[in-house]
């Protein structure tokens, strides 16, 4: 039995600037701007079952990121060699667990000096069976300012959001606008399943431009709905039944549609397809008859399962 700790936070080796450290001993400058005013961009991946889906659209992410945040690109240690250096070690621990979260960030570093690249490890951790809570974040984002746009450690909105989330029961907090319209959770982007203006149903995310993280899971799902995104053996991915011709639409999510959703579901790259089962004083699922887990939420789990099994590009441990 593994002696680690239950999220495995600080029990496995790390990379800092080219150097392997043993766990709990990676740090960086206490002058590295990234540290002491949050100016560094960071990618969250996937480990699963020894490669990492999507990497391409990661690493492209990152390094939009650090042109965002000022930070010269490309930086001194290439990311995805790291990660193939960082992954070898990785790879000779015992107790690899199956499914792990690795961490890149990539900050300005000390004043006058080169960026510094860190990469850590920790297990996935659970999300709660049966669907989570959801709370509406009492604090809003700037929808017109680009920098929300960006994968950046300057957080604290998030940070503080989620906390006060977990203070009222609930696993995430919905981040709205100025103006009011729901964008995305602090960790996660959500979609839920409206009635269609021409009647039916839609699937609705919220569009980017409205001050959202352009999720790597949520591309790559809308590719798929759009047919845009290959599965198994190069072709299109096929598409389960349900999801077959269901309107799709990139727009504004006001918390009034949200109270009339069929299905509500959050997405992230460690989580991947998340059930919403209630949004605290707006939504319930069980109070208005419906499923925990609707037939579209377990669809999209599925069609992602089959995207990241069928990725291409990833590393091996």
């Amino acid at each position: 039995m593994s002696d680690r700790a239950s999220d495995g936070r600080g029990s496995w080796p790390s990379w800092v600037d080219g150097s392997v450290r043993a766990p709990g001993t990676g740090c960086v400058s206490v002058e590295d701007v990234g540290f002491q005013l949050g100016c560094a961009v960071f990618e969250t991946l996937l480990l699963r079952d020894g490669r990492v889906p999507f990497l391409a659209e990661h690493l492209e992410r990152l390094a939009r990121g650090a042109a965002g945040a000022g930070i010269p690109w490309p930086p001194p240690w290439q990311p995805g060699q790291a990660l193939a250096e960082f992954m070898a070690v990785l790879g000779d621990q015992p107790d690899l667990p199956g499914r792990m979260v690795l961490r890149v960030t990539l900050t300005r570093g000390v004043p006058g000096g080169l960026p510094s690249l860190v990469l850590t490890a920790r297990e996935v951790a659970a999300v709660p069976a049966g669907g989570v809570s959801a709370v509406l974040a009492p604090r809003a984002k700037v929808a017109a300012d680009s920098l929300e746009g960006l994968k950046s450690t300057s957080r604290l909105r998030n940070v503080l959001a989620r906390e006060a989330a977990a203070a009222a029961g609930a696993w995430e907090a919905l981040m709205c606008t100025e103006e009011g319209d729901v964008v995305e959770g602090t960790i996660s982007n959500l979609f839920a399943v409206l009635p269609a203006e021409s009647g039916g149903q839609c699937l609705v995310t919220p569009e980017l431009g409205r001050g959202c993280l352009g999720g790597i899971v949520r591309g790559r799902l809308l590719a798929a709905l759009a047919g845009e995104q290959a599965g198994p053996g190069g072709g299109v991915a096929e598409l389960p039944e349900i999801l077959r011709g269901l309107a799709v639409r990139e727009g504004r999510i006001e918390p009034g549609e949200l109270a009339r959703a069929s299905e509500i579901m959050l997405t992230n790259t460690t989580g991947g397809v998340i059930p919403v089962r209630e949004i605290q004083h707006l939504w319930t699922a069980d109070s208005l008859g419906l499923p925990r887990a609707g037939g579209v939420t377990a669809a999209l789990a599925s069609l992602l399962e089959s995207l990241e099994g069928a990725a291409e590009g990833g590393l091996r441990a």
